[in-house]
């Protein structure tokens, strides 16, 4: 654990030398940026955004490749500038506030690039300490939320092992342990809350449709911080110790190298699972899934990918809906392709089985009067898509 002092001299602005990339305990990959060295120890456990893409070849073009595709991977995990209060939590750690990648890569080292979402860390070759040591989802975390939430400038710094360095997205958000599980808490901008409240909606109107994908639930509650009251939503962290999330876009790129059909080998595998997708974001008009928005986990004891993971992140769902607008030719970001939200639900409805609880709508809808229209324009979208 890194003191202040530590930090001020070193996060940020140490070169990154011999070090290796882990899963849990397992050596996983050898990089020595300084030395142009990348060697791979366990290819079947590789992040998916590095399988098949190191190369064996000593040829000077092959050696710059694998460094730079490390050093990619491990700028994508850290937190960007340009996310809500970024800018304040790289300050709680003394971080130089430069959108680099080689910048990227010494923070991902110093805070060693532990993530909720996965088991993967950065260590280096000198250190001996374990996974158990810096695993962040069972060590308790250090509250930094009214920096993570409110953007209150913080007056004292706390440790980098924390995933608040490592959490990807835009909107403010924070983790907290409450008993012994872990939940982010997330807010907006919005005078109203709108995206928030929106979230939570989405969130109750998913719980009215059976044989789906599983989907995380949020709630609504309201947190006091030292720059005023904010409405969160709320949910529990969706990864345990067994598996990590790998995201869309790794093993789109992964199997784009291994001249594989993405949909194709996801339909195959898990059908009805992942053909829900496109349709329940298209009832309640989430223009946010892009490829980093869902994903798959990955069996951390034999890397391969074991099942689909649920569906989370609906703080731009309803939001069209809620201002009136009509999003249904949006085009969706599921793919990097140029469907729209109406025309990749209606592709992927042959391949559903979704069966819709229009007594549990009626009840949702009944509890939220001031939101009748909303719910009437979701209702005419589940009638178009035929599940009723």
């Amino acid at each position: 654990m890194c003191s202040p002092i530590c930090r001020r001299n070193t996060l940020g602005n140490k070169a990154v030398k011999t070090m290796y990339l882990m899963l849990k305990d397992t050596k996983v990959l050898y990089f020595d940026f300084e030395d142009f060295v990348v060697e791979v120890i366990e290819k079947d456990l590789l992040p998916f955004c590095l399988r098949s893409d190191i190369r064996s070849s000593a040829a000077l073009k092959d050696i710059l490749h694998n460094v730079q595709a490390v050093k990619n991977y491990l700028s994508s995990r850290v937190l960007s500038l340009s996310r809500d209060n970024a800018k304040q939590i790289y300050a709680a750690f003394q971080i130089p506030q430069i959108d680099s990648i080689d910048n990227r890569v010494n923070i991902c080292a110093k805070c060693k690039g532990v993530s909720i979402q996965d088991s993967y860390w950065v260590r280096e070759d000198s250190e001996n300490t374990c996974w158990d040591n810096v695993n962040i989802r069972k060590n308790k975390l250090r509250d930094i939320l009214n920096v993570s939430l409110s953007g209150f400038s913080p007056t004292i710094t706390t440790s980098c092992i924390c995933p608040e360095l490592t959490t990807k997205g835009l909107f403010r958000k924070g983790w907290i342990h409450l008993g012994n599980d872990l939940y982010i808490l997330k807010s907006d901008r919005t005078n109203d809350f709108v995206n928030t409240k929106m979230e939570i909606l989405a969130s109750e109107i998913l719980n009215c449709f059976e044989n789906i994908i599983e989907c995380v639930d949020y709630v609504g509650d309201i947190k006091k911080t030292m720059d005023g009251t904010e409405f969160i939503s709320i949910c529990k962290n969706f990864v345990d110790e067994n598996y990590s999330f790998v995201e869309a876009w790794e093993v789109m790129e992964y199997m784009r190298r291994c001249h594989m059909d993405f949909k194709s080998y996801c339909l195959q595998l898990w059908g009805n699972q992942f053909a829900c997708i496109p349709l329940l974001d298209y009832i309640i008009i989430n223009t946010d899934r892009h490829t980093q928005n869902y994903g798959f986990f990955m069996d951390n004891t034999t890397g391969k990918l074991v099942k689909m993971a649920p569906l989370f992140d609906y703080n731009c769902a309803l939001v069209a809906d809620y201002f009136q607008r009509d999003a249904r030719d949006t085009l969706s970001q599921m793919f990097n392709t140029s469907e729209t939200l109406r025309e990749l639900a209606h592709e992927f409805e042959p391949n559903t089985a979704i069966r819709f609880r229009e007594d549990k709508f009626l009840k949702l809808r009944n509890a939220n009067k001031e939101y009748e229209y909303i719910f009437d324009r979701v209702y005419a979208r589940i009638q178009e898509l035929h599940l009723i």
